[in-house]
């Protein structure tokens, strides 16, 4: 839909169920419709999943695509502490008018905004884009962008259907960025993540920490919004792949020590600290995800995956939000099966590997324009940093030649 109607557009058109299932959610009267209503909220927040980073990075200049794209963690961030101080001082049917609210003021504000460029480009002509990017940039003189857009432009005869993208799937430049994005939104999840955050109160009560359970959730999420903050600045000065490195052997380290101090607690093996150790090690877990991989997640989907490709897009943030929901509700039956020790010491094992594909894999993209981005994929960009994608440019061997794209046997997109 977003070939079609542009990424704005179909943010704006999920925002309809989602708004619809909010107000079902506070009338409901019985649990039919509570479970109707959040339906409805899945359906509208896989419009704003697959289209939000996509959308940003085709807004944004190469300079500040890096801090744009942070934001969406510290947005989600914003909304986990809202969530806990509403859920410790109003009733759930009050609360349920504060997302109401924000989802008219959001549908509101993004009416002043143009679509992406990219899409205008390749649906309106040039005009409309040169309009869109002097109101985004504030200024007259786009042609420099407006050039290098023509370069990477989704022509009306080049958009890709999920059909076509697919036949090109067997492409290293395409299904490269794609894997990419995939595992590294995925593993990041099973690093236990959203675990903590859904079920924190039940955490902290298990683990005796030596202060008020509700608190202690307040607290982190306080901490977790903190460091997305920082991470925005972070982002914009560290290379990618060592901010994504340095957060997650911190998170395999707060979630080893987090283990042992459990397993210690287990075998009623008693120690200085052992009450108050579990509240610093999820502290420092939720500090490196806010400041480091997790915003990079979002950042890589906007860099990593073409314009063309944006479908790929959609597809990736779907088998993302499926491994969320995956892992939340084994949580509790992790818990029965490996006890909690047992449980973060399996995260902590996803954390390690996760570091190891960020130092082998993975391919250093800041300060590149998307431009140049695309070409290294495709083997095919010149001025790269060869030392830092060393590693990354072997893999890559032998695809030279430039993308192939399907010729559409429809006019209408999928």
């Amino acid at each position: 839909m977003a070939g079609l109607y542009g990424p704005k557009r179909t943010i704006l058109l999920g925002s309809l169920p989602n708004l619809v299932g909010w107000i079902i959610i506070a009338v409901s009267p019985n649990i039919y419709l509570l479970i109707l209503g959040r339906l409805l909220n899945g359906v509208g927040g896989s419009f704003n999943l697959a289209n939000c980073s996509m959308l940003v990075a085709q807004y944004t200049s190469n300079a500040r695509r890096g801090i744009f794209l942070s934001m969406f963690t510290l947005m989600s961030s914003s909304g986990i502490l809202f969530i806990y101080i509403a859920g410790a001082t109003l009733h759930w049917r009050l609360a349920i008018c504060v997302p109401i609210a924000i989802q008219v003021v959001q549908v509101s504000l993004m009416l002043l905004l143009p679509e992406s460029p990219i899409w205008l480009l390749g649906h309106r002509g040039i005009k409309e884009t040169r309009l869109a990017l002097q109101w985004l940039r504030g200024c007259g003189d786009v042609e420099r962008e407006l050039d290098e857009l023509r370069l990477t432009q989704e022509k009306q005869d080049k958009k890709l259907t999920l059909v076509q993208a697919l036949k090109n799937f067997k492409r290293k430049d395409v299904y490269k960025p794609f894997l990419l994005v995939l595992s590294n939104m995925v593993l990041n999840m099973f690093t236990g993540s959203f675990a903590i955050v859904f079920y924190a109160v039940d955490i902290f009560k298990s683990s005796g920490v030596a202060i008020d359970n509700y608190l202690a959730a307040i607290i982190m999420a306080i901490v977790r919004l903190a460091a997305s903050v920082c991470g925005i600045f972070i982002i914009s000065k560290v290379p990618r792949v060592k901010l994504a490195f340095t957060s997650m052997l911190f998170i395999f380290l707060s979630l080893g020590l987090l283990g042992f101090t459990l397993y210690c607690q287990h075998v009623e093996y008693s120690f200085p600290g052992v009450n108050i150790i579990p509240l610093v090690c999820i502290f420092v877990y939720m500090s490196s995800f806010g400041s480091g991989c997790g915003p990079l997640s979002w950042v890589w989907v906007g860099e990593f995956i073409p314009p063309e490709y944006k479908v790929l897009s959609g597809i990736t943030t779907s088998l993302a939000t499926g491994s969320v929901f995956l892992v939340t509700k084994l949580f509790p039956n992790l818990i029965s099966l490996l006890n909690m020790h047992g449980t973060f010491w399996l995260f902590c094992a996803v954390s390690l590997l996760n570091c190891v594909l960020y130092l082998t894999v993975y391919p250093e993209t800041k300060d590149l324009s998307m431009l140049q981005i695309k070409e290294m994929f495709q083997g095919t960009s010149r001025d790269r940093d060869p030392e830092v994608n060393e590693g990354f440019d072997a893999s890559l061997e032998g695809v030279s030649e430039p993308p192939v794209v399907v010729q559409k046997t429809s006019s209408k997109l999928s």
